[in-house]
């Protein structure tokens, strides 16, 4: 049962707060650089902000806690394929930090690592001297939730790395960017109704289990789906949020991922378990769009959760709950096979024929077993003038309300409907699933409506098989 959310996506670009990085035994002074060295000063520090594409009220530039700064680093300094130099320390959790040393003049790939285990940087195989290895195809082992593991974030360099130019006898200042390798996602909870609520856990989907691209990817576009998975959380203390106005909230690291690996392309759903009024209950969410962002290749909504973004999404319980149900009519003397999801959210048909969507709504307040619908005057939906519009890869189409911003839309196997859906006087919606075995596949739909004045959508999805 899809309820509420009241989600305004607030995206908050990580400028991240790095540490430092120091040298081995390349120390100089400013009165000691031979007239063949070039003297480098090199500072370690964080990724400079992202245009303000996305609505900043927060940054990692207060870190809270010192596995969110640098604790130790290496910097690695590559001469035509070949490991020119290499720098490392272990500091007090900082950050930034800057070294001096001396350079042969030339051009030179810089990589920034931080916060790697022993471990990762053995794995890596870099060391002076040596060929550079393929840094672009490389993946680091990261766990959503890292908080609990009790280590600091792991940072590295930008993909392609970073060119210098070193001059001889001349004294130069570079800096080093390197950047968190996971996101902080917040969740920001505002209890609008009569009754307490305690949310003992959630699960977000889609998210990248571990093994991300060691590098950051040069476009988001570029986050890859290797294994994404729904990752469930579970709070050791449950979150209370008092009735009327309480508010709570919590937050864990993750992986970056790219949201085309979900059922509806350009979406990540959230799942929450809640006790409400001593009653255990699920609330699901699907969240896609802030219309206020615009990513790389140009559209709008929450496509990817990027490294080192910090995002914060405001989610507030209300009374009113919002369900669908899908209704079969199946010729005279016929019968339409379909099997119903245990969590009504999708129905498989074997058959095609006539699907009426047959919504329904009601508030916690109402009496135990009222339903309203299209006819109640908290509740306005429309599909304004009736016309679809069809995306141009024919996967996607919407029928939406230009006034009110209610309506629907459908994505997927387009082809299955002989006829998509239109809204009869009475109020009912209905379309034809098509009754050639050929065609086959999976649509999902999403109504919206407001209740009240508020936004509300609810995701079905409605399957034909061979």
């Amino acid at each position: 049962m899809n309820k509420k959310l009241r989600i305004n996506h607030i995206f908050i670009v990580l400028a991240i707060a790095l540490s430092a990085c120091q040298q081995d035994d390349a120390l100089t002074d400013a009165n000691s650089t031979p007239s063949d060295k070039g003297r480098v000063m090199v500072t370690i520090r964080e990724k400079a902000p992202m245009p303000a594409t996305r609505g900043e009220t927060g940054n990692w530039l207060d870190p809270v806690g010192n596995n969110e700064l640098i604790n130790n680093y290496w910097v690695v300094f590559a001469k035509e394929g070949t490991v020119a130099e290499l720098v490392s320390k272990r500091i007090e959790p900082a950050e930034q930090d800057t070294f001096v040393f001396t350079l042969d003049p030339g051009t030179y790939t810089v990589y920034g690592f931080a916060n790697l285990t022993d471990q990762q940087w053995s794995d890596l195989g870099i060391a002076k001297g040596a060929p550079l290895p393929n840094l672009s195809t490389k993946t680091i082992a990261t766990t959503n939730n890292w908080k609990d593991l009790d280590l600091p974030l792991p940072m590295t360099s930008k993909m392609g790395g970073q060119n210098v130019t070193v001059v001889a006898d001349e004294n130069q200042t570079f800096a080093v960017e390197v950047v968190r390798t996971m996101a902080k996602l917040q969740l920001d909870f505002t209890n609008n109704t009569v009754q307490p609520f305690e949310i003992l856990g959630y699960e977000i989907y889609p998210l990248e289990r571990t093994n991300v691209s060691l590098l950051e990817p040069a476009t988001p576009s570029q986050i890859v789906n290797n294994d994404t998975i729904a990752w469930p959380v579970s709070l050791a203390t449950p979150l209370s949020l008092s009735p009327n106005g309480g508010n709570g909230s919590t937050w864990l690291y993750v992986n970056e991922t790219n949201a085309t690996a979900s059922a509806v392309t350009n979406q990540y759903s959230l799942r929450f378990k809640v006790r409400r009024n001593g009653q255990y209950e699920e609330y699901r969410y699907g969240f896609t769009v802030n219309h206020t962002t615009i990513d790389d290749d140009g559209t709008t909504g929450f496509t990817y959760i990027r490294r080192n973004d910090w995002i914060k999404i405001p989610i507030t319980f209300c009374d009113w709950i919002f369900r669908i149900e899908a209704l079969p009519f199946p010729p005279i003397a016929g019968f339409q096979s379909r099997v119903v999801t245990a969590d009504a959210l999708s129905i498989t048909f074997n058959t095609g024929g006539y699907v009426v969507l047959h919504p329904a709504f009601r508030k916690n307040s109402d009496t135990a077993g009222m339903w309203r619908s299209f006819d109640d005057s908290s509740v306005v939906f429309s599909m304004g003038d009736g016309n679809w519009v069809t995306g141009d890869d024919g996967r996607y189409a919407e029928c939406i309300d230009s006034e009110t911003g209610t309506g629907m839309t459908m994505e997927g196997d387009l082809n299955i409907f002989e006829d998509k859906f239109f809204q009869l006087p009475s109020g009912d919606i209905i379309g034809q699933l098509t009754n050639d075995d050929n065609q086959y596949g999976e649509v999902t739909i999403t109504m919206k409506v407001l209740l009240e004045g508020f936004a509300y959508q609810f995701v079905y999805t409605i399957i034909k098989q061979r």
